[in-house]
Formats: C-alpha cells, structure tokens, sequence
C-alpha cells in the first residue's frame, strides 16, 4: 500500500462524524467535539514542529499519514476538521453531512484512482489528474443521489456542488480539505 493511499484511507475515518452526526448527536456536540479535536490536533502539530524528537515519534507512529512536504509543516488534518468544523457551523445539518461526504468520498477517490490510473496531468508538474477528477465527481454525484434518497437534496444542488468541488480539488496549492465542504454546503443552500 503506497503512502498515499493510506493517507487517503485514514482521512475515512472522519466518516464517523457525519455518521454520528445523523444518528445521535445535536450540532453543539458535533461542534465541541470538532473544535476540540482542532485545538488538540493544533497543540500536537505545534509541539511536533518545536521538537526534533516528537516529530520522529510521530512520523513513525503515523507512517504514511503524514506526506513528505508535511514532516515540518502543519498536517492538513487540521484544514480538514476546520472545514467539518464550518460545514456543520454554516449549514443545514443534511447540506452539513452531504458536504463533508463530498469532500471524505471526492477527494479520497480523486487520489486513489489518479494514483492507480491516472494518466493525464490536468496541469504540468501537478499530480492532478483527469482520471482522479472523473473519479472525484463520480463518487460526489453516487454519493448526493444516494443521500437524496433518504433526505430531501435535490438532484441541481447535488450536481452543481458535485462539480463545484471537482473544480475546487484540481485547483494546484489550494487548501482543499477547508474549502470543498464550505463551497458545496454554500452551493447546495443558495440554489
């Protein structure tokens, strides 16, 4: 299994907050707990930036979680609990839940596909591919419809976000992981 790849199906486990989100918890729980989680997370990437010798315990203990330009940079966890974090804020608790399955489903199957079968670069000297974007709103669209079903999301809101957040992923250099779930629960609530 690549780095990548466990990367990618690591960051499923945040799965659990939209699925406890529906089942059993309010919103000011999901909340504290997000923003809890952010601030613990936050201590830990400060410490580990701080010290040499955290930072090897934690790249050990954490193999292939972390991506070789985050060994001294912040995780991007962090830019994806605080995209949960607004998502759950901003929105309706379904447009909430469908958002941070976009960004959960789209850009972990965006990465696994591009990595196995990408083999158009979209742009030159990114890792970005056609393959992986196909991928990405695939997945957001199967996912949108098959929520639809349960909760009442129409299918325009669906296939705007859905290709809103296409765009958004192939975007080199953006902080994705913040902006997907913000711009598909905007989406899905203005239209």
């Amino acid at each position: 299994m690549t780095p990548e790849t466990k990367r990618k199906l690591s960051h499923w486990f945040i799965l659990l907050v939209p699925f406890f989100y529906i089942v059993a918890l309010e919103r000011d729980t999901v909340l504290f707990a997000v923003g809890i989680s952010i601030v613990i997370i936050s201590i830990f990437e400060i410490a580990r930036q701080k010290s040499n010798a955290l930072n090897g315990k934690l790249l050990k203990l954490f193999d292939g979680i972390y991506r070789k330009e985050e060994i001294n940079k912040t995780s991007t966890l962090i830019y994806t609990l605080s995209g949960i974090f607004f998502a759950v804020f901003f929105f309706e608790k379904h447009i909430a839940v469908l958002s941070i399955l976009f960004l959960t489903f789209g850009d972990g199957f965006a990465a696994l596909a591009g990595e196995r079968w990408g083999k158009h670069k979209i742009f030159k000297g990114t890792k970005k591919t056609v393959e992986g974007s196909i991928a990405n709103l695939s997945s957001c669209l199967i996912v949108g419809f098959l929520y639809s079903g349960f909760y009442e999301i129409g299918y325009l809101k669906i296939i705007v976000a859905s290709l809103a957040v296409t765009i958004v992923e192939v975007i080199p250099k953006t902080k994705d992981n913040i902006i997907i779930p913000v711009v598909a629960g905007l989406l899905m609530t203005v239209i």
